[in-house]
């Protein structure tokens, strides 16, 4: 029963995105790429110079969500960000290791054990390099969503042209690790969902500075994700990248966040004020809970790059 209930937590989570698309067409003009054991998205705009690198959030499906014999049933964020964005950059969308277009892989123990923050991390940075050594741009925007947020300046760090990247968009996550987030959240009056303060009070204890080793499963459980996903993750912190960061960064956080902790953002604008980085903090928990969020948050990153001529 705890399983299923994370499951059915985290997918509910990702469901989000799906409140304002085309189902039957939700990635209109899509090219399929691939480089080495790496594949990605691309939807070209020919009339640009300009790109728009998305990574997204975790789940156990192809990162343009799921499709259906008739329509897609989950998209995830890019389709939302192709929609306010394709007139003005290229969108390119990295797929994670090993899959495919449209498929879930909840049942797949070989996507589990190989779902980790260094294989993830091997793959992105293999199609975005790959991609970019075949099309020059003068200016590239990263954007990631929660897991892709999290990975983010690493990503920035190991891109071979990162001359040519003017921005970035971090969403629904800072710069603290996922196991300092657990520790605020375990105790936080802020956290509504019972159940998530209760995992979020596991984790510490299983991952507490006393743990000698780390547990390897790939059976699924906390938030729907392994605990072969956590080990991989857990200790990443994106505020000692971002350190060396110096170009315009937007992030974007819920302030009833239960997955990732409000303060992982508050603490790089409160330790990083002098870097050219900009804050908006919604009325959210980990995402837009309704159409009209969802419509204002895209439109507000969109105008925000369009703003900054990024």
């Amino acid at each position: 029963m705890k399983k299923i209930t994370a499951l059915y937590f985290c997918i509910s989570l990702v469901c989000m995105s799906c409140m304002t698309f085309n189902h039957q067409n939700p990635y209109p003009n899509m090219e399929i790429v691939h480089y080495g054991d790496s594949s990605a998205y691309a939807f070209r705009n020919e009339s640009s110079d300009k790109l728009i690198i998305t990574i997204e959030g975790s789940g156990w499906w192809s990162v343009l969500g799921i499709k259906g014999s008739k329509r897609w049933k989950i998209v995830q964020t890019g389709s939302q960000l192709i929609q306010v964005l394709q007139d003005t950059h290229t969108v390119l969308i990295p797929e994670k290791l090993n899959r495919q277009p449209g498929l879930g892989y909840i049942t797949d123990m070989n996507d589990h054990s190989n779902y980790t923050a260094e294989k993830l991390l091997a793959c992105y940075t293999e199609s975005i390099n790959g991609y970019l050594a075949e099309h020059t741009y003068t200016s590239i925007v990263l954007i990631g969503i929660s897991e892709g947020a999290l990975l983010l300046p690493l990503i920035y760090e190991k891109m071979e042209d990162k001359d040519h990247v003017t921005g970035m968009v971090s969403i629904l996550y800072g710069g603290l690790s996922l196991y300092e987030s657990c520790k605020i959240l375990s105790t936080s009056n802020t956290v509504l969902h019972k159940y998530s303060k209760r995992v979020h009070r596991s984790l510490v204890e299983i991952y507490s500075q006393d743990s000698t080793a780390y547990p390897d499963s790939i059976e699924l459980g906390y938030f729907g994700m392994s605990l072969r996903w956590w080990s991989s993750f857990i200790n990443i912190r994106p505020f000692d990248y971002y350190k060396n960061i110096n170009i315009p960064v937007l992030f974007v956080h819920g302030k009833k966040d239960y997955r990732v902790s409000v303060e992982s953002t508050q603490y790089i604008q409160e330790n990083l004020p002098e870097k050219p980085f900009k804050y908006r903090y919604y009325p959210w928990g980990h995402g837009p809970s309704n159409y009209f969020e969802k419509i204002q948050f895209r439109n507000d990153i969109a105008n925000w790059i369009i703003k900054n001529d990024l």
